[in-house]
């Protein structure tokens, strides 16, 4: 099952973007889809499973925002865990008591409420899918009709499956860091 669209037509609307009615939904959806892809980690709420290396008593969780620490357990050499109950979390290290060199951390991260950047790439994104020419997007480098002559650049070719630098450079302020130590995710 997909997961839903980063916005709706009614954000785009009020970005000022003008989508068409029949075909905003789609579109919307392939720009939620290529921007997850190039995140590169999950973007709305999700429940992820890491095991990370204890430094000093703190561990450091991956690929913010981190909304809920649910479980941490210790790993040992072998691979079994063991339910910590001294751990907490300060909102930017997760603490644990005991000593141990390695632990799994299952917490909530993403976002419930995504924040307006994110939600109005989306609509300039789809915006800009709305506006490709069909023949760019199926790989036409040029077109030309009686003296009317279009020509597309490479970097327009390119850019028909995933985001231009500019959009790439937004999405990386709104999420910060990559996610790169999952084990599990659901």
């Amino acid at each position: 099952m997909p997961l839903p669209s980063l916005a709706t037509e009614a954000d785009a609307t009020g970005y000022g973007y003008s989508l068409p009615s029949g075909s905003a939904t789609a579109l919307l959806a392939r720009a939620s889809a290529r921007i997850r892809r190039a995140a590169g980690q999950p973007i709305t709420a999700s429940v992820v499973t890491v095991q990370l290396p204890v430094e000093d008593g703190n561990v450091e969780l991956p690929a913010p925002p981190v909304l809920e620490v649910q479980s941490v357990s210790s790993v040992d050499e072998t691979g079994v865990l063991t339910t910590l109950t001294g751990w907490w979390w300060d909102g930017e290290h997760l603490h644990v008591t005991g000593c141990p060199s390695r632990v799994q951390v299952a917490y909530r991260r993403g976002w419930d409420t995504l924040p307006d950047g994110i939600v109005e790439l989306t609509c300039q994104v789809a915006d800009r899918l709305a506006s490709t020419p069909a023949g760019l997007a199926a790989g036409l480098r040029e077109r030309a009709i009686d003296d009317y002559r279009e020509v597309y650049a490479t970097e327009a070719l390119q850019a028909t499956g995933d985001l231009l630098p500019s959009e790439l450079a937004a999405l990386q302020r709104e999420l910060g860091a990559r996610c790169v130590w999952v084990v599990g995710s659901a």
